[in-house]
C-alpha cells in the first residue's frame, strides 16, 4: 500500500512506520505545492495530509481535496474541531484525527479507510448527519439547482446574493471566514457556477445553468 503523506515535518513517519513495517511504503512530501507536482503524474492508495495551520491550512485542504475527487484523504490536525472536521467531511476526506493519534491506533484507522471506510469521531459523524439531514433547502425556492446545496450552503449564498464579503458572511454567521469559503466552493460546485456573480444570479432567479454536479 501507498501512502504519502504530506506535512512540513517528517517526524511523524518515523513514529508510524514502525507501527505499520513493510506493509505500507510510506512517501513524504513536504508542501501543497510540491504534493500538487506529484498528484499530477501519480496517484497513491492514500494521502495523509497534516494541517498545521501553518504551512498547510483548512483552506488549501479543502482546494486539494475538491480538486482530487478520486483520491482519498486522511486528515491529522494540531488542533481538531467539530467545525473544521464537518468542512472536510463535505468535501470528501475519509478521515479526520488529532496529530497526536496512538500509532497503533493510527494503523487500524488506515486500515479500515484503506477498505472503504471512514474514520472520525461519533460525534462530528453525527454533527454531519444533522447537517446533511436537518432540513432542505426551502420548498419555495424555484430553481432545482439549488436543492443540492445544505440549509447552511443555500444560507450563505443568500447572503452572498446581498453583494456581502466573507468576512462580514462569517461575522453575521459566527463561523470562520474560511468555512464560508469552503461553503461558497462546494455551492459553486453543485450549482455549476463559476464565481459570486453567477452563484447571486442563480440565487436572485436571473440564470439556470446546467444541471447540478452533485444533483441526485
Amino acid at each position: 500500500m501507498k501512502i504519502v503523506f504530506c506535512s512540513p515535518e517528517d517526524q511523524l513517519i518515523d513514529k508510524w512506520n514502525p507501527t505499520f513495517g513493510s506493509t505500507v511504503d510510506f512517501f513524504w512530501i513536504d508542501s501543497i505545492a510540491a504534493l500538487t507536482r506529484y498528484l499530477a503524474t501519480d496517484s497513491p492508495d492514500l494521502l495523509i495530509l497534516h494541517l498545521d495551520n501553518t504551512e498547510i491550512n483548512l483552506d488549501a485542504a479543502v482546494s486539494l481535496i475538491l480538486g482530487n475527487e478520486r483520491l482519498r484523504v486522511f486528515v491529522v490536525h494540531e488542533s481538531p474541531n467539530n467545525e473544521d472536521g464537518l468542512v472536510l467531511l463535505k468535501a470528501g476526506v475519509c478521515g479526520y484525527v488529532n496529530v497526536g493519534i496512538d500509532p497503533r491506533l493510527m494503523q487500524l484507522a488506515v486500515q479500515k479507510v484503506s477498505r472503504g471506510g471512514i474514520w472520525v469521531s461519533r460525534i462530528l459523524m453525527q454533527r454531519l448527519v444533522e447537517d446533511l439531514t436537518g432540513g432542505a433547502v426551502s420548498d419555495s425556492v424555484d430553481n432545482p439547482s439549488l436543492y443540492a446545496l445544505t440549509p447552511r450552503e443555500y444560507e450563505v449564498a443568500k447572503i452572498v446574493a446581498t453583494g456581502a464579503k466573507n468576512l462580514s458572511i462569517a461575522d453575521q454567521l459566527g463561523v470562520t471566514e474560511r468555512t464560508v469559503k469552503a461553503h461558497l466552493t462546494s455551492a459553486f460546485q453543485k450549482t455549476n457556477t463559476r464565481n459570486r456573480s453567477e452563484l447571486s444570479r442563480l440565487i436572485l432567479g436571473q440564470l439556470y445553468p446546467s444541471p447540478a454536479i452533485g444533483e441526485g
